[in-house]
């Protein structure tokens, strides 16, 4: 169940370079990067479309995230997953359950917190297509981790660039899952509360706690 939840917290983190990346497609995701490291806190709508390729099938589900600093808060229809830097809460709508564990980026998860937070130094990128989206025309940036343990082999990175905002990503997950999330209604440097990234079971009657923090 652990590792569902931060599949979907997945297309959050992302973007970075090697010496052998396109020089095109890093002074674009530098662009982008230093855009979005100005922002104190951001928030936007986010739908995400799961496609399972073994299976056939698809499922979507639309929600928010907000983020401030390492900060964040992913709130989807069935679940939500919230961490304030050090630790991570899971929140599982449908059976009221919260798993809480230490929250360490270097683990196997990809946050939210990081797609805007770019490193540049872990990932191949290439500069892929031109793509016409929502009348949009998008550039794709192609992201291929140097770490081949990661759990994904690929991330695609949708950028308009009339004005460097992201507007969707695809995670390539090696389970044979395609995630996708689209980006809208972004709104930057509003204010958001540091009560957004910590998870209070006293709004939520009755949940089930579960404690895996070591």
């Amino acid at each position: 169940m652990k590792k569902t939840f931060l599949a979907i917290a997945a297309f959050f983190i992302a973007f970075t370079t090697i010496a052998q990346s396109n020089a095109e497609a890093v002074k674009l995701l530098k662009t982008v990067t230093s855009k979005y490291n100005g922002y104190k806190t951001m928030s936007m709508d986010v739908n995400l479309t799961i496609e399972n390729l073994e299976s056939k099938t698809k499922e979507q589900r639309k929600g928010k995230a907000m983020l401030k600093g390492n900060k964040f808060n992913l709130n989807l229809e069935n679940q939500q997953v919230i961490c304030d830097g050090k630790t991570i809460w899971v929140y599982v709508k449908d059976y009221n359950e919260v798993q809480i564990n230490n929250f360490n980026p270097k683990e196997e998860m990809i946050t939210p917190d990081r797609i805007f937070k770019i490193a540049e130094k872990d990932y191949l990128v290439m500069m892929g297509e031109k793509v016409s989206e929502g009348g949009k025309s998008l550039q794709i940036i192609e992201l291929t981790p140097n770490d081949k343990s990661q759990s994904y082999s690929k991330i695609k990175v949708y950028i308009d660039p009339s004005d460097n905002s992201i507007q969707k990503g695809v995670v390539f997950d090696k389970n044979a899952i395609h995630l996708t999330y689209a980006i809208s209604n972004f709104k930057a440097n509003g204010e958001v509360s540091d009560t957004n990234f910590t998870f209070d079971k006293s709004k939520y009657s009755g949940v089930e706690v579960i404690d895996l923090r070591q």
